[in-house]
């Protein structure tokens, strides 16, 4: 129990890591804020994995999984509250608890599949990877597509960059992750969920924003 309890804080500490990161992102303002990309929906779903991935079982892998982005939301919104001004601090509990709720689905999600990437074979293991490659790849493509087609203003546009690499780092996923045997696999449900994400992703974000900006 006591090493099982020390993985939940574990998974609690690196989640209020991401928290911080993606406040203090903001802080830096456009364009420095794109040196610390921990606003990116891709940044968070890599923590949950990662923590889900660190677990010793796959059952307390979806608990760190859920844990980790729990307090990500947490301490974000708690500096929000301390330290921001004006609307978004006095609207940040509302805000954290809608955001939670994403993270009560988010975080067993991709905290299950980070611990089945480690513990799991075959089809399983594939499509778990794939999991968190399409979440990538369909970011990437959905908001930084109809930025690509004007590679002349990426100067002005920087963020069209960083959109791009989130893209080929979700398609490089499974060649790092991913057995030989398994690649295929991997890639085959990676072209799936990619082109479930692309259709969901935009809707479904600005669905849940508009609830969080609710005051």
């Amino acid at each position: 129990m006591e090493a099982a309890a020390r993985q939940v804080l574990v998974a609690a500490g690196l989640g209020a890591i991401l928290g911080a990161a993606a406040w203090f992102s903001d802080q830096l303002g456009w364009p420095l804020e794109l040196a610390v990309p921990a606003n990116t929906i891709g940044a968070w779903l890599a923590v949950a994995f990662i923590a889900g991935a660190t677990g010793r079982t796959a059952l307390l892998g979806t608990v760190r999984g859920l844990v980790a982005l729990l307090a990500a939301v947490a301490a974000y919104y708690l500096l929000i509250g301390a330290l921001g001004q004006g609307i978004r601090s006095t609207g940040a509990t509302h805000a954290a608890t809608v955001w939670g709720l994403v993270a009560l689905v988010a975080g067993p999600a991709l905290g299950a599949a980070g611990a089945t990437w480690r513990h799991g074979r075959g089809l399983p293991r594939a499509i778990s990877v794939a999991l968190l490659s399409a979440a990538l790849v369909a970011e990437g493509v959905a908001f930084g597509a109809p930025r690509w087609a004007h590679w002349d203003r990426l100067d002005v546009d920087p963020g069209a960059i960083l959109l791009a690499g989130e893209a080929a780092i979700g398609l490089a996923l499974p060649v790092v992750l991913l057995d030989r045997g398994e690649r295929l696999r991997g890639y085959v449900a990676l072209a799936a969920m990619t082109l479930i994400g692309l259709v969901a992703i935009g809707p479904v974000v600005d669905f849940v924003r508009g609830l969080a900006d609710r005051f």
